[in-house]
């Protein structure tokens, strides 16, 4: 496909399989995204009839393979996907310098093809990283990984420690059932010791501040912006925290941050 199309994928699906019994020549039979690619399938599922609904996730259930990776798969999009399309997706973790199948490193225990990595838990967002299990940088050896940077051997140097190990970079913990939980990039494990959750900040307007003033109530209640927010926003987007400011700090060129 020249480029991204949620109709045009749906679509490629059902052309693939017109039914359990015929498949076409040019079937996808594997299939890899992101995130953000799978929530975008899946709201353009939504918006169909339910005739197409039922083609559509009757084809996508006859791919052998499904993937995803480059960042954190939500929960939520993961559950809803294999729901739909009884799919479980293959996430999974790594990087160029780890020249595994599809980049992967490490992949999680309940895929298909979980047999061939080593495994983490897909991370729920009641896992906020406040375990007491200790959080370390996330270090990686394979008989397939690179040997170094291209003519830059100081770098090489210090992105492997003792007995080969590649730094990747990230941080990470071991639950208590050997799972790796990965946290994220090890500049913010500092951060991610006491967990990173969605908030909204709302600056009220001049006119919505004086009835603010005048009424003695909040311009906008958690309530009433989870309701606005389950309409308009991706689940994992919707916030769980609100916070009213008077204004918004300002950086050095005195824009709002």
């Amino acid at each position: 496909m020249p480029k991204f199309s949620v109709r045009g994928i749906w679509q490629r699906w059902r052309e693939s399989y017109l039914s359990d019994e015929t498949e076409a020549e040019d079937a996808i039979t594997v299939f890899t995204g992101v995130p953000t690619l799978y929530t975008r399938l899946l709201q353009g599922y939504e918006a169909m009839d339910s005739d197409s609904q039922a083609a559509s996730a009757s084809a996508a259930r006859q791919s052998r393979l499904m993937m995803c990776g480059s960042s954190d798969l939500p929960l939520p999009i993961m559950q809803q996907w294999e729901t739909i399309t009884g799919h479980r997706l293959l996430e999974r973790y790594g990087m160029t310098e780890i020249c595994q199948l599809s980049e992967a490193a490490v992949s999680v225990k309940e895929a298909p093809l979980a047999n061939h990595f080593q495994v983490f838990r897909p991370r729920s967002f009641a896992d906020d990283g406040s375990s007491d299990a200790e959080v370390g940088e996330l270090c990686i050896k394979s008989p397939s990984q690179f040997n170094g940077y291209w003519k830059l051997p100081e770098v090489t140097k210090e992105s492997f420690i003792d007995d080969g190990f590649f730094k990747t970079g990230d941080c990470a913990r071991m639950d208590e059932d050997g799972y790796y939980v990965i946290l994220g990039s090890s500049s913010y494990c500092r951060v991610l010791r006491v967990g990173l959750v969605v908030r909204a900040i709302l600056v009220p307007a001049a006119e919505m501040k004086r009835k603010w003033d005048e009424e003695s109530k909040p311009a906008l209640t958690f309530e009433e912006l989870s309701v606005w927010a389950k309409v308009k926003l991706a689940p994992y987007k919707i916030p769980t925290r609100l916070l009213l400011w008077e204004s918004l700090p300002r950086n050095s060129m005195g824009k709002g941050i």
